[in-house]
């Protein structure tokens, strides 16, 4: 019997959905701001280190940004937080 599991399930599924995500918000962020290449691959840079949930999300809210520095702070709010090692050479 053939058992179909959705898409966002799938490790590659999740990836597919992600830079497909990411490719729609950079036209969107560079069409609002008329950012040049290196802006366009720094927020991209940035962008790639949300989760698919938080892509999601910026989808609804990229419009309300009236700045490239409102984006920004956005994005700063939910990436990860830096793991930092207090001693990284006890490993």
């Amino acid at each position: 019997m053939l058992n179909l599991v959705p898409l966002r399930e799938l490790p590659s599924g999740q990836e597919l959905l992600q830079d497909y995500s990411i490719d729609m918000l950079i036209r969107q962020i560079k069409q609002k701001f008329h950012l040049a290449e290196k802006s366009l691959n720094q927020v991209m840079t940035r962008l790639r280190q949300l989760t698919l949930k938080y892509l999601e999300l910026l989808f609804g809210e990229i419009l309300k940004f009236k700045s490239l520095k409102q984006l920004n702070a956005w994005i700063a709010s939910r990436l990860p937080a830096p793991q930092n090692d207090p001693n990284p050479l006890a490993n």
